[in-house]
């Protein structure tokens, strides 16, 4: 990320600051937040969001069966791309 941030400093900047707002505690808590996004690193298979997350749920207080049941969800649930399936979730107009 140094390298990156280096060379794209506003981009990084803004990233942060996205990352920022969306961890805050809001309709869902920050610590169900960053379960999620364990299970949702695994789903699209980066790791160092898996080891970042994951470590962030930890320290939010999930234990690893918790993380571990978050990881078979995001399994069971990754079925394709995520935007490609999502007119599923939504009923027929």
């Amino acid at each position: 990320m140094a390298k990156i941030a280096e060379l794209l400093p506003e981009q990084t900047k803004a990233f942060f600051n996205f990352q920022k707002e969306v961890f805050k505690d809001g309709a869902v808590d920050k610590k169900t937040k960053e379960l999620i996004a364990v299970a949702v690193a695994h789903a699209i298979q980066c790791a160092y969001c898996i080891e970042s997350h994951a470590g962030k749920a930890r320290a939010a207080g999930w234990e690893d069966k918790a993380i571990a049941e978050a990881v078979g969800v995001a399994a069971s649930v990754r079925a394709g791309a995520v935007l490609t399936h999502a007119q599923h979730a939504f009923p027929e107009s």
